[in-house]
């Protein structure tokens, strides 16, 4: 099955202002027989960036998944659609990372990990992947 299985939306503080379907619509236009979002999930803990912007915020989250569900029935026949979230592997932040899925079971088959932030200290977290220097810092 010819998939894009991580796709970012407008949700994200740092992503594309792209609407949602114009991805779909590209997606089809592609070929494409499924297509997944995989917003990044907003973090347990504050934001370590200068920008605040590494995930979406905690209140978009509804809007996100109802969104997604739309496009899914909207194209439904033409593509399958389907919504999962990015979500961070923090050491020290499992439980909040577990209880934030037990929230939206519906997405864990589609959801992906990533490691973004490597823990320092007990709540100091440093983002490895921000620019080159960051990721060559050791």
């Amino acid at each position: 099955m010819l998939s894009d299985r991580h796709v970012h939306t407008p949700y994200c503080l740092h992503g594309s202002s792209d609407a949602m379907e114009n991805y779909v619509k590209v997606a089809i236009e592609a070929g494409l027989e499924s297509l997944t979002f995989t917003e990044h999930a907003p973090l347990p803990m504050e934001d370590p960036l200068p920008d605040k912007d590494s995930s979406m915020r905690p209140e978009d989250v509804d809007a996100y998944l109802a969104e997604v569900r739309t496009l899914a029935k909207k194209y439904e026949g033409s593509i399958e659609i389907h919504a999962g979230f990015e979500l961070d592997y923090l050491e020290g932040k499992e439980t909040e990372t577990r209880a934030f899925l037990e929230k939206y079971p519906e997405t864990v088959p589609h959801s992906i990990l990533s490691v973004h932030f490597v823990q320092l200290a007990p709540d100091e977290y440093f983002c490895i992947d921000l620019d080159r220097e960051s990721f060559t810092q050791k």
